[in-house]
């Protein structure tokens, strides 16, 4: 009765392994208007995306997912989302689809620093920062869209109808064997 139980708890743990999934959020961003920086055309466009533990569905109830990974083509973005002044999926409220929240800051030149927030893109120059906040400028301004991707599950494991076909089999077999020998 001890291995029936065990086997039981095997499959309801591959079970929750195999519900398990990641999905992507795309956007895209096309510079509208030039205004303080006059450095990058209208009409530019840049990708990215952001990876996050979720739900199939970008319309999902309850709090938004976490990013986990992350890439976007504008020329100074950084290697990795720890670097960003803050970065979140949001959503306007329970049931609308997900929006991306980016902040990247550096001082270092004219057009490096970012934000993209909802539908809206901006390239910055920053002029004081404390802990939660950032004083900028605006340079120029861009549009954002996104599209959405239900990933499939991190791994190849079967769907669960399968886990349990072969849990019933490995128990029949065992049980088999167990009287047969006695």
């Amino acid at each position: 009765m001890r291995r029936f139980k065990v086997c039981l708890a095997i499959c309801a743990f591959l079970l929750a392994a195999s519900a398990v999934k990641a999905d992507t959020i795309n956007f895209t961003v096309t510079i509208t208007q030039q205004q303080a920086l006059h450095t990058v055309p209208v009409g530019t466009v840049y990708n990215g995306f952001l990876h996050y533990d979720g739900s199939v569905d970008p319309n999902f109830t309850g709090y938004p997912p976490i990013p986990t990974s992350y890439a976007f083509d504008y020329p100074s973005a950084p290697d990795s989302l720890a670097d960003f002044k803050w970065a979140f999926l949001q959503r306007n409220a329970i049931g609308q689809p997900l929006f991306a929240g980016l902040m990247y800051v550096d001082y270092s030149y004219p057009g490096a620093s970012f934000y993209v927030i909802g539908d809206i893109f901006g390239i910055i120059l920053p002029i004081s920062e404390t802990d939660k906040s950032v004083g900028y400028i605006e340079g120029e301004l861009g549009k954002v869209s996104y599209t959405y991707v239900s990933d499939p599950p991190a791994s190849t494991v079967p769907e669960p109808f399968s886990f349990l076909l072969v849990g019933t089999g490995l128990v029949g077999a065992w049980n088999l064997r167990r009287f047969s020998q006695a």
